[in-house]
């Protein structure tokens, strides 16, 4: 899909552009064990905190696998967000493919 991102071309843009906005959705405890960074708005607050989301640059949401930072951006699309990016694969992408000694916070 044209809005979505693999975890290789992720950490490209990372190192490229370290302020590319990343926004995670899994819960805070899940956050806490692992991330790759940006802003946690979990999906339990989504609905009330979407607009803490930039829509004039590209963001890239993520999670554990890529289901719920799904539904995120579908939910932002409805919204009018058309910059928006799923990280295909999510966290366990991240790891199993990127950086399988994981990045602790």
């Amino acid at each position: 899909m044209q809005d979505e991102i693999s975890v290789y071309e992720l950490s490209e843009l990372l190192e490229k552009e370290p302020a590319t906005v990343l926004v995670d959705v899994r819960e805070e405890d899940e956050h806490a064990d692992m991330n790759i960074g940006g802003q946690l708005i979990p999906m339990s607050e989504f609905e009330a905190r979407f607009s803490e989301i930039p829509k004039d640059v590209p963001v890239y949401l993520y999670c554990r696998t890529g289901r719920r930072s799904r539904s995120a951006l579908d939910f932002l699309k409805s919204k009018g967000w058309s910059n928006g990016f799923n990280v295909q694969g999510g966290i366990l992408a991240w790891l199993n493919e990127v950086n399988p000694e994981g990045r602790p916070t």
